[in-house]
């Protein structure tokens, strides 16, 4: 909105008023000040870490300020968290004069910390300020509710799983009900109704519960493909770009569960194959292993033996209740018949209860695997609470059920129309449980438990956060733990948003005798990299560091961004110089993994072998 002319000039007339009343005080004031000398500026705080006002959900292993100007040997740091002094050791000055470091020996509660310091002038007063972080409850952090990483947060929370669409969820829900269907209704006819193969129902059944099966699989697999590479639906519906999925565990799977069920077909045109001893394991393998792989959805590099096996179990029950269920609910219990009917009801009754068991032991594992002690502060683990409401009412159910079927059939030889409709609305009854039930874990899938990290997820409290230099090459450097020995290195790339190449962070010692180190950065674009600790970058001296970050962007060389890192002594790690330090020309190089927190396309050199997320980083140390 504008301002009309009328108010317009008054504003004008105030700031013109404001300024001569301004001029006037200072022509008072300043007679007093001449011949005065000018007074030393005071020390003032230039950066700390953890900054203030921000929240980690790590508690820092050492606070570091750093200041304008030289700090004396009797400057202090103090802490108070939650009321109470914190548990830091003494003071530790840097090299460079002007920062200082104190460890934390001791765990900080979560809450609100406050730092002091108090710097002696040279005129003999003190200068004092104070600033205050947060230490996060990790029981109050919801790992389901992390957004994507802000990367101006120091690194310390972040992180979001893959987005997963509507669609997906809905498809996803689908094909578990009708895997499961398609196996456990299988299986029944195997073990206990095995005339339901000459039954006209039992085709239909298997011929609905192949098609949907088929075809929610494949949306899975077609909707994880565009999602996973960032391509429309349409484009992912060409199966070059299928292979995309091999790049992980998980997404392999999703296309070995889509040519598993598709293998399944003979089931749907000959359900005799199923009886056939020749034919019985290949009509019963490709679905079971489907179903079982339902415990690899959350597949990664580290692997969990008991989780996968827990997940398996847990799975192939599920699947063999709620199967079971719906071959009674739509062919076994679909009117009065023979003697058969009956058998199969009594089988399915004397078999549930192991189905239960199996399904509560093994899910109760994996929700300790997946969840811990922490299953009420995530998304995932208050979903599951759910789904054992549901299991609970099915199991009460399927208690009643059987109650009723050892009274009323017990010696029947027959299924009459009455019986066969009270129980086909109990089993109605406790298979809209079992949809409920799926339909959580299909839910929960979209989630992440207490104890799986996001991807991407950089929980790291950096000891040196670097400013962002802004402009055209937009990058921000951060390390830790700043001292000599091994470095974690994150970099974070602002601008430009592609075409960059050649990024490389360099890292110069501060005195001739100590190798300097090179970093060859895999990103083509706005994004983030980071090197882990365990094969971080060796600071070989104590002392302040000259890190350089350099690139060539779309139209030529970018400006070079320099940062200074004051590096502390290895108090803990006295030997940590020896093992880093050199005196003598070296010429050595190692690939090491560098882990790309937002992954780039084309960010790895030409002809090098990659695996999303995990980029290589040549390290070169140079005398």
């Amino acid at each position: 909105m504008s301002l009309s002319p009328t108010t317009a000039t008054t504003g004008r007339t105030r700031v013109f008023r404001r300024i001569v009343l301004a001029m006037f005080a200072v022509g008072i004031v300043a007679p007093g000040f001449i011949g005065v000398e000018p007074a030393r500026a005071e020390t003032t705080l230039v950066s700390s870490s953890p900054a203030d006002g921000e929240k980690v959900a790590v508690a820092p292993a050492r606070i570091t300020v750093v200041f304008n100007e030289t700090v004396p040997s009797n400057s202090v740091v103090q802490a108070v968290c939650d009321q109470a002094p914190a548990p830091i050791g003494p003071a530790e000055f840097g090299a460079d004069g002007i920062s200082i470091s104190v460890p934390v020996v001791g765990a900080l509660p979560v809450g609100t910390c406050n730092v002091t310091y108090s710097i002696p002038q040279p005129d003999g007063k003190v200068a004092t300020g104070v600033f205050s972080f947060e230490v996060l409850d990790p029981a109050s952090i919801d790992p389901g509710d992390l957004t994507e990483a802000d990367m101006t947060d120091g690194g310390n929370l972040l992180g979001e799983p893959p987005p997963v669409s509507g669609p997906l969820g809905l498809a996803r829900m689908v094909a578990y009900m009708a895997l499961a269907a398609l196996f456990g209704g299988a299986v029944l006819i195997v073990l206990v109704w095995p005339e339901g193969v000459d039954d006209g129902l039992v085709p239909r059944f298997f011929r609905i519960a192949w098609f949907v099966g088929t075809i929610s699989t494949f949306f899975v697999m077609v909707l994880t493909v565009a999602i996973e590479s960032r391509i429309s639906v349409t484009a992912a519906l060409n199966p070059t770009e299928w292979f995309g999925l091999f790049d992980s565990l998980s997404g392999a799977v999703i296309l070995a569960r889509f040519f598993l069920v598709a293998a399944s077909a003979g089931v749907m045109v000959r359900p005799e194959r199923l009886l056939d001893p020749r034919t019985q394991a290949v009509s019963l393998a490709p679905m079971g292993i489907a179903v079982a792989s339902l415990s690899l959805t959350r597949a990664t590099a580290e692997f969990s033996l008991v989780g996968t096996l827990a997940g398996a179990f847990h799975s192939v029950s599920i699947a063999l209740w709620f199967g079971g269920l719906a071959l009674l609910l739509l062919a076994v219990l679909a009117g009065p018949g023979e003697e058969d009917l009956v058998h199969a009801v009594r089988g399915y009754t004397r078999l549930a209860p192991a189905f239960v068991t199996v399904a509560v032991v093994s899910g109760t594992l994996h929700l300790i695997q997946l969840d811990g002690g922490g299953f009420l502060s995530s998304r995932h683990g208050r979903l599951i609470v759910l789904k054992v409401i549901g299991v609970a009412a099915m199991v009460y159910l399927g208690m009643l059920m059987r109650q009723v079927v050892a009274t009323r059939l017990g010696k029947a030889k027959a299924l009459n129309a009455k019986i066969a409709f009270n129980l086909r609305r109990a089993v109605a009854t406790e298979a809209a449980f079992g949809v409920f039930v799926l339909a959580l874990s299909s839910w929960a899938v979209a989630t992440l438990p207490a104890n799986i990290e996001p991807p991407g997820t950089d929980r790291t409290n950096y000891a040196f956060v670097g400013e962002r230099s802004g402009g055209a090459f937009d990058v921000q450097v951060k390390v830790t733990p700043a001292m000599v020995g091994l470095n974690a290195v994150r970099i974070d790339v602002h601008s430009p948003e592609s075409g960059l190449t050649d990024l490389t962070v360099q890292f110069n010692p501060p005195t001739a005798n100590t190798a300097s180190v090179t970093l060859s950065v895999p990103l083509d674009g706005k994004g983030a990299a980071r090197l882990p600790l365990k094969e971080g970058v060796p600071f070989g001296t104590a002392g302040l560091w000259t890190v350089i970050v350099s690139g060539n962007g779309p139209d030529g060389p970018l400006p070079s961004v320099t940062y200074t890192v004051s590096v502390m002594a290895n108090d803990d790690n006295p030997d940590a110089a020896v093992l880093v330090s050199t005196t003598s020309p070296v010429g050595t190089a190692a690939t090491v993994p560098m882990t790309a927190l937002v992954p780039v396309a084309g960010s790895a050199a030409v002809g090098a072998t990659t695996v999303p997320g995990i980029q290589p980083v040549t390290a070169t140390v140079v005398p």
